[in-house]
């Protein structure tokens, strides 16, 4: 606790001296002049006194979608002051009154501005040639007339116009001469004046996509510049259809991210790997970062999702950050990658409202049959030769007809957004979502709220982002194993025995097995019994809100100061209530029948405060510098306590308290120098303390640089017409991993027993305290990486990509291992154990073939290949060597390990034997030497849990004002262990009293006559291709005005899968089919209206 103490004391006196040092740094208000610039509806008032010729460009810079360049002649005079007022114009016209006053040339290329001197010949002209009046259309490439385009003479810009609100322009130059036409987010084109003085031009939609700005660790930079390897997508990209949760948006949309959606269960988590993971037992989840507010990704109680709270149609934009380049930043959170969200802002436009919501209908994709009544009755009497009336009942019922329906869902979300007193963009939204689960009783709601105001002061010196998100989700979950249970529980009972005593009896009135006069203690439960008398509720508030107040030095504009407090709270509440004398309560514990009244609370605060300035500067008009330095805080604090009564009240079990938290404090900078914006290079450095950790391993140090060639700016490729943008990229890095359950795994630490541990004191049951494993050397797990990268574009990148080559080495892996009794205070112990390689390509291509007034045509393909090694482990290279995961049931009984020179959840089973017509042999497998015999001997697979690739597919297609849009993915090269399959072998063959489960019709066919769990029989191919979404749209434009509109779409997801696996879901996380909740197929209907 002293030490806690210490680094929450030192954490406190940093952040004190940063405060005081920002409220200290010198304003200068005005102190070299005054310069002002305001923006209403797109054009501008510029008015600057007395203020240098570096400091108005910089200025307009800052406000605008611009950047300047200069020449030599032209830096030369810089300090040069000047003083002028405009007011009501653009920013290229702006820029035109400015180097007139100046004497200036200027030539617009994209978003960028070339500047120089202008000479005696520009200003004089060439008198000799007549002046010809040149009249023109500029229009897009849909025929939409472009008004505000500016057209120049080349070589001379005070010669030039702007196009009228029909796209119409006029303008006199002299024969000969080139005039320039431009339009900010289109591509220029120079035309030659000769005899032709008419011209109808239509521009394209600006290839230079490269100036769009990428959101990455504590700031922004434009994607041409970017170093490393990040992959965005917006709103407009995001996977369309019914999306409860965050996740599903990101499905199949990336190279590099798999997105496993394992549940079906309305509100469920996805499982997000970006390059496969870095770790064994240690997290494998990304780093999550909302708005600047790094959340928790610890385990919600009741298994909650960690972007449950987040309502999907907030999101404006997903960030990857995949390469050390890119994460380092994050330090010892990045190893696993990084996702970047950012919510929807106001804008500096009039009032937007916005309606989206829609009703859908879900439906199971695919079930399993098992043996109907009559076959049951048949079959059963040919194992156990007992005669099928004494042992059976009389009815057909179908258990998944039961338990399965068909599901109704609606969701609403509402939006405002503006800007206060023209300073302040601001957005508020609510949402509303209710969503049946295609399990009975199964049902999700969730509230959200998400706020933002971004007032600005001091002209635009000071401005203040607050964010604020609030939900409350309320889950009433099922108990997923009513699945299997629905395919095994005899089909010729009554779902009810109708006896009319339901009240007293044992069971309630639901059928259950008995034993004489007494429930049996195993069975297979009644799923009806466990869905209606079985409630199971999780309830999750959460608040995600944070300000961040940035400060433009006045007299130092490229210095900018930043501050950024904020919060993630979370209170969750999982509640378990079965009445007395339910089926589910006949256990060998509970033999009397007594019900269960669990309450689990749990309590999480993440607070932060991070302190950091942003310097850019640019040097001699090629040298272009952007520096960022800072301070970082955040401290992790969670509470759980439980109860667990009877339903009368009776405390059955001790309650559990537990209270633990951990603080981390970091030290930060980034440095990006471009030249000439061909070379760029990318510097960081990242120190964190984590109190995880004992004194001598607190602090870790990850570096990275990266460096970059823009091969198209070159001279031997700027000129071609082919090549529209090629740049490479190389990074190394290091990254860290603390993300360990335990908060203090270098101390002694207790843990509380779980209830079947408890013992008998009198009339309660006692939990008990035993003393866990610690190792004092505990330290940071570090993951290398090495990336290669390509990024292209052909056709003025109407078609673009990435190419991507990178392999890591994560060493110190944090895993839990077994160790001999008697070194610790338990059997098992979390340390660092070994290490991993893992390597990977990506590949990326986005394409427009057809883009036309009426139709247009966009496509989108992703490939990701991933394969990891354990090369490492115990220190020991030994493939003997391994690591127990992928329990299936009971103690012991697992089917993966880790192993040196394997891949991570490696299947460990026994080789099946076969006969010479291929069915399996009961009871006999294939050993080393290639002997068949009885003997299980089980040894590790070349088959893993893991793909090795997913690919990512999307199009869509727009006539006029209709939409088509697809989207599917796929998986290939992980296996999946049918436990469902193996499980029904043992049970098969089981009676006891009549007892008897049903099974598929394969597994009848097979005649397995004994248990045969770990038999590699039930190792299937994962291999599966599914098409996500398909949604048609309609848009009515122009409703009330040009800016409402109205869309109505169709849409079905979980469309189809195509995959040779026998269970209900090759997709699985873990790789083990057991209990899992299949994903519906779902029609929906919905309406996002505009106004």
């Amino acid at each position: 606790m002293n030490k806690r103490n210490i680094m929450k004391q030192i954490g406190h006196r940093l952040l004190s001296l940063c405060i005081v040092g920002l409220l200290c740094v010198p304003v200068n208000i005005y102190a070299l002049g005054h310069i002002k610039l305001s923006e209403s509806k797109g054009v501008y008032t510029l008015q600057a006194k007395k203020m240098s010729m570096r400091q108005v460009f910089n200025y307009v810079e800052t406000n605008s979608k611009y950047i300047f360049a200069y020449d030599k002649n032209v830096n030369n005079r810089l300090e040069e002051t000047i003083s002028i007022s405009v007011k009501g114009k653009n920013t290229p016209q702006i820029v035109r009154e400015l180097c007139q006053k100046m004497g200036l040339n200027y030539r617009i290329s994209g978003h960028q501005i070339i500047l120089s001197n202008r000479t005696a010949k520009t200003q004089l002209g060439n008198p000799s040639k007549p002046v010809k009046k040149v009249t023109g259309v500029i229009t897009d490439a849909t025929g939409e007339p472009l008004a505000g385009a500016t057209i120049v003479m080349k070589g001379d810009n005070t010669k030039g116009t702007v196009s009228a609100i029909d796209g119409s322009f006029s303008l006199e130059v002299p024969e000969g001469a080139e005039i320039i036409v431009s339009y900010i987010g289109f591509d220029s084109q120079v035309l030659q004046v000769d005899r032709r003085t008419n011209f109808s031009i239509t521009l394209n939609e600006d290839s230079n996509m490269l100036n769009e700005l990428v959101v990455i660790g504590y700031g922004q930079v434009k994607k041409k510049d970017l170093t490393g390897s990040v992959t965005a997508i917006n709103r407009d990209d995001i996977n369309k259809g019914v999306q409860s949760t965050a996740q599903e948006a990101l499905l199949g949309k990336m190279a590099g991210v798999n997105v496993v959606s394992a549940s079906g269960a309305p509100g469920s988590a996805s499982t997000i790997r970006i390059r496969s993971g870095a770790s064994l037992s240690a997290s494998n989840d990304p780093l999550i970062v909302i708005d600047g507010v790094p959340v928790d990704n610890s385990s919600i109680e009741g298994d909650g999702n960690i972007l449950g709270g987040i309502n999907p149609n907030d999101i404006e934009t997903f960030t990857v950050l995949k390469d050390a380049s890119a994460t380092a930043i994050y330090g010892s959170r990045a190893s696993n990658g990084v996702i970047v969200i950012t919510t929807k802002k106001g804008t500096d436009s009039g009032v937007k409202l916005n309606y989206n919501g829609n009703v859908s209908v879900g439906t199971i994709a695919k079930r399993l049959d098992p043996l109907t009544a009559d076959e049951f009755r048949a079959y059963v009497p040919t194992v156990t030769g007992v005669p099928s009336n004494v042992v059976f009942g009389k009815e057909n019922t179908d258990w998944q007809d039961e338990i399965y329906r068909t599901a109704i869902g609606t969701e609403h979300n509402v939006s405002a957004s503006g800007n206060l007193m023209k300073s302040a963009p601001y957005r508020v939204s609510l949402g509303y979502t209710n969503q049946q689960g295609i399990i009975k009783t199964n049902s999700y709601n969730r509230y959200t709220f998400d706020g933002s105001i971004s007032p600005t002061f001091f002209d635009k010196h000071l401005s203040v982002n607050v964010n604020l998100k609030a939900s409350a989700e309320n889950d009433r979950k099922v108990d997923h194993s009513v699945v299997n249970n629905a395919l095994r529980y005899d089909p010729t009972r009554p779902v009810k025995t109708g006896s009319g005593t339901a009240s007293t009896d044992p069971g309630l009135g639901y059928y259950i097995w008995m034993n004489g006069t007494s429930p049996m203690a195993i069975q297979t439960d009644n799923p009806v019994a466990q869905l209606e008398l079985q409630k199971i509720c999780n309830k999750v508030d959460r608040t995600i809100g944070n300000a961040i107040v940035s400060y433009q030095v006045h007299g130092l504009e490229d210095l900018r100061l930043n501050l950024n407090l904020g919060f993630d709270l979370l209170r969750s509440k999982y509640t378990k209530k079965i009445p007395d004398l339910a089926g589910t309560m006949y256990t060998s514990n509970m033999k009397d029948g007594t019900g269960l009244n669990y309450n689990g609370i749990q309590k999480k605060r993440n607070t932060l405060i991070d302190l950091y300035a942003n310097y850019q500067h640019q040097f001699a008009s090629k040298h272009n510098f952007n520096a960022m330095a800072g301070y970082g805080w955040q401290h992790f604090w969670r509470k759980y306590n439980d109860t667990t009564l009877s339903p009368k009240g009776k405390e059955l079990f001790s309650p559990t308290h537990f209270e633990s938290e951990y603080y981390l404090l970091s030290l930060y900078g980034r440095l990006n120098y471009t030249y000439d914006d061909k070379y760029m290079v990318t510097a960081t450095l990242r120190a964190d303390a984590s109190s995880r950790f004992a004194k001598d391993n607190r602090w870790g140090y990850f570096p990275s640089v990266a460096l970059a060639w823009r091969l198209t700016e070159e001279k031997f490729l700027k000129d071609n017409r082919i090549l529209s943008n090629l740049k490479l990229r190389l990074s190394y890095g290091l990254t860290g991993q603390q993300d360990i359950l335990n908060d203090y795994p270098y101390m002694t630490t207790f843990t509380v027993s779980y209830p079947e541990s408890s013992y008998l004191f009198g009339d309660k049951w006692h939990k008990t305290l035993r003393p866990n494993a610690y190792d004092n050397d505990i330290k940071w797990e570090t993951t290398s990486t090495w990336n290669f990268g390509l990024d292209y574009g052909f056709g003025g990148n109407r078609i673009y990509g990435t190419l991507d080559f990178y392999t890591r080495r994560t060493r110190d892996l944090l895993n839990t291992i077994n160790v001999i009794s008697g070194t610790n205070f338990s059997s098992v112990l979390t340390t660092n154990i070994g290490e991993m390689e893992n390597k990977g390509v990506e590949f990326s291509i986005n394409a427009q073939p057809i883009r036309t007034k009426d139709f247009a045509w966009d496509m989108g393909f992703n490939y990701t290949w991933n394969t990891s090694k354990i090369t490492k482990l115990n220190t020991i290279d030994s493939e003997s060597n391994f690591v127990q995961t992928g329990a299936i049931s009971g103690t012991g009984k697992y089917v993966q390990v880790f192993m040196v020179n394997k891949r991570p959840y490696t299947f460990y089973l026994a080789k099946q034997a076969y006969d010479k017509n291929g069915k399996p042999l009961a009871g006999k497998y294939i050993q080393e030497d290639g002997s068949v015999s009885t003997k299980e001997t089980r040894r590790a697979t070349n088959k893993s849990a893991l793909p090795k690739a997913y690919i990512g597919f999307n199009t869509h297609f727009v006539y006029k004002n209709w939409y088509l849009g697809m989207n599917a993915h796929g998986a290939f090269g992980a296996y999946v262990y049918n436990y469902i399959k193996a499980d029904q072998y043992l049970q098969s063959v089981y009676s006891d009293q009549g007892n008897f489960s049903n099974i598929l019709p394969s597994t009848r066919d097979l005649g397995f006559d004994t248990q045969q769990l770990y038999t590699d029989y039930f190792l299937e191919s994962a291999d599966f291709l599914r098409m996500d979404n398909i949604t048609l749209g309609y848009t009515f434009k122009n409703l009330w005005n040009a800016k409402s509109d109205l869309r109505l779409a169709f849409a079905v997801q979980n469309v189809f899968t195509i995959t040779g696996y026998s269970g209900i879901s090759p997709e699985l996380s873990t790789g083990i089919d057991r209990d899992v909740y299949p994903s519906p197929r779902t029609f929906s209907i919905s309406a996002n209206l505009n106004f």
